[in-house]
């Protein structure tokens, strides 16, 4: 397999993560999370409901971002 071709592939196995599919056990985790200003998503879905990507990879730089808003609405640091 080529460089490109995993890209490609890789780019198409990505999208199936970027929607809003989640597991029912996280729905009060995930309400919460996005009520205390933790998650705002990431542009909008179809329908036009903000795009949690919820099955998606958490980058190093999302983390910093998760966490800061954690420490500032929790007077944390």
């Amino acid at each position: 397999m080529s460089y490109d071709q995993f890209k490609t592939y890789m780019t198409q196995y990505r999208k199936e993560l970027q929607d809003n599919d989640s597991g029912t056990w996280s729905s009060d985790d995930r309400d919460w999370a996005i009520s205390a200003g933790l998650f705002v998503g990431s542009g909008t879905t179809s329908s036009g409901d903000p795009n949690y990507m919820w099955e998606d990879f958490l980058t190093r730089e999302q983390a910093a971002a998760l966490f800061h808003r954690l420490a500032t609405k929790y007077n944390l640091g």
